[in-house]
């Protein structure tokens, strides 16, 4: 029987409460497989390792570069599957990245958090994490995965490219498409009917069978003249190229933004209508064409529709030259951005 690989970064599923203080220790993650095991008499067999022991509010790219590479380092016909644990706070990114990177592994992965630290009242992990255990084992879908239980009691198993920022007062997180991509029901997984396909997306895209296939990355590979599928994936074990991420809201001065420091590309997401303020002073069309000048690729994110009508100020901000993506979360884009320009892919 293969193992279960189970990676521990930290966050709060392997914290530890001293007084008033969470934090992770040395020891805090362990605690997990060791509550598991005195909890479920089965027969799974655990590898751990842990790469990063932070929480996760102070995930750097560095720390992802660590993460990668750990998995990059793997013999995937090892494993069953593999489980990351990971800190709420930034799971969402993660998950994305892990999602775009690996898309096409040949065994799941599942990346699980907690919203309490393990033994507290309410807390999740557990169960979050006995059912990435039950996924792995039984549901025969490979590709990258995110399981967090809800306030319903639900157990939703979101893509990990579609699972977007939880809520700050409710800690619930949603998917961008506004449907899980299955549920966990009595330990097994039950797969939503009719999951949306982003056909016309820079997001990923579904096979009939669930198995992820290929990011349909049309602006990304028009730009690049990239094809949409990669096997191999050449990189340099870091994320030194940056991506400045900005969101709108109103009164936005681009003009307190400093760019001394080059990012290779700035991702602007907007408003849910796929708009930015483009008035003279706050303009986000200003803005563009000073990145474009000092030689920063400049996309925004999430247009819906290529052939549907824009509102006024989404038309200018097109027509001025940016890169459009379509059908994509913030924390999407930005992983898919991020590894871009930061990997070299072989393509067949």
């Amino acid at each position: 029987m293969k193992k279960i690989l189970v990676i521990l970064t930290g966050g709060t599923i392997g914290s530890k409460v001293e007084g008033k203080i969470i934090n992770t220790t040395a020891a805090s993650s362990y605690r997990l497989l060791q509550l598991y095991n005195e909890k479920y008499a089965d027969d799974t067999e655990f590898e751990v390792i842990q790469p990063i022991n932070i929480l996760s509010e102070n995930l750097t790219p560095v720390e992802w570069g660590v993460l990668c590479n750990c998995l990059l380092e793997l013999d995937f016909e090892k494993y069953e599957g593999i489980i990351i644990t990971h800190g709420s706070d930034t799971l969402s990114y993660t998950s994305a990245l892990i999602g775009t990177m690996f898309e096409n592994c040949s065994i799941p992965i599942v990346l699980v958090a907690s919203n309490l630290a393990l033994g507290l009242p309410g807390s999740n992990g557990m169960n979050n994490f006995r059912n990435a255990v039950c996924f792995i084992k039984s549901s025969g879908i490979n590709g990258v995965f995110t399981i967090f239980e809800n306030n319903k009691g639900e157990i939703p198993v979101y893509l990990s490219t579609h699972i977007v920022e939880s809520d700050p007062f409710t800690d619930q997180f949603r998917s961008f498409t506004g449907k899980y991509f299955g549920q966990m029901i009595d330990e097994k997984f039950v797969a939503t009917e009719n999951y949306p396909c982003l056909m016309e997306s820079d997001d990923i895209s579904l096979a009939e069978t669930y198995h992820h296939t290929k990011p349909s990355d049309i602006s990304l590979a028009e730009k690049h003249q990239y094809p949409a599928k990669s096997d191999d994936i050449l990189w340099n074990g870091n994320f030194d190229n940056k991506i400045l991420l900005i969101r709108p809201y109103p009164g936005l001065n681009y003009n307190n933004i400093d760019l001394n420091s080059k990012p290779k590309a700035v991702l602007h997401y907007m408003y849910h209508s796929a708009t930015a303020c483009t008035t003279d002073g706050y303009s986000i069309i200003d803005f563009a064409k000073k990145c474009n000048d000092l030689g920063i690729d400049f996309y925004c994110a999430s247009f819906k529709n290529k052939d549907a009508a824009l509102y006024d100020s989404s038309a200018k901000i097109v027509n001025s030259g940016v890169i459009p993506l379509y059908n994509i979360s913030c924390e999407a884009a930005y992983a898919k951005l991020i590894t871009l320009y930061n990997c070299h892919l072989e393509w067949n």
